[in-house]
């Protein structure tokens, strides 16, 4: 287990301070390494809990070779080994993490149909502006995000996101009724009014603070690549 934040607004706000803010919310999911990224647009976060390459070199937030791309990521991808055998990449670590930013180099968003395992992972190409954020067929790892005209923030935790002070603590009804009768909140629902889950099996692609892409990527009826 470990835990990944995001921090993509154009509001001038100290994003440097809140995404370690955001990080030591969800210490506990991560106890062995926390670090982020900050440019002028973004701030991604990281909690480690190392399970494949104990090294340093495992910590993320984890850079592409030519320093181009950075992924946050949270999860076990189980094919990752066959994966790396089919990518031309020149890697720096054993871990799944740099086979999914590999992966992601080569097939782009199409990368997730090739991954057998649970995640939630976020991409940042630091050249075009752009933000790739999915999630696993089943929803096993959880991706919770909130989005209005200027800022999206997204998180392992709910608590997480709420650390910002960006976002208002109010009750979503819809989702406390079904909390009340079911002990659950049907997606893409929280008990929190403008907080969302993405759905499993999702994606979505993010540039100059719109949403240019949601695309659902899987369905149990779907044919294998």
């Amino acid at each position: 287990m470990c835990g990944i934040n995001v921090l993509y607004t154009s509001k001038s706000i100290d994003r440097s301070n809140i995404i370690e803010k955001m990080n030591d919310s969800i210490s506990h999911r991560g106890p062995d390494n926390s670090d982020s990224y900050s440019d002028d647009y973004i701030s991604l976060g990281h909690t480690r809990l190392s399970i494949v390459d104990l090294s340093k070199k495992g910590n993320q937030p984890m850079y592409s070779n030519d320093k181009r791309y950075i992924i946050v990521f949270n999860g076990e991808i189980y094919n990752f080994n066959e994966l790396m055998s089919q990518l031309n990449y020149n890697f720096t670590t054993t871990t799944d993490t740099e086979v999914v930013l590999a992966s992601y180099l080569k097939w782009g968003e199409k990368c997730v149909n090739y991954f057998n395992g649970m995640f939630a992972f976020a991409i940042w190409d630091s050249e075009k502006k752009e933000l790739f954020v999915t999630r696993d067929r089943l929803g096993i790892k959880p991706l919770y995000y909130y989005f209005d005209k200027s800022t999206f923030i997204f998180s392992s935790e709910i608590r997480s996101i709420l650390r910002t002070n960006l976002v208002d603590k109010k009750l979503c009804i819809q989702g406390l009724n079904e909390y009340l009768k079911y002990q659950t909140v049907n997606y893409p629902n929280t008990i929190i009014r403008d907080l969302k889950v993405l759905e499993p099996a999702s994606f979505i692609v993010f540039r100059n603070y719109k949403i240019v892409k949601k695309s659902k990527y899987w369905s149990p009826n779907k044919k294998p690549i």
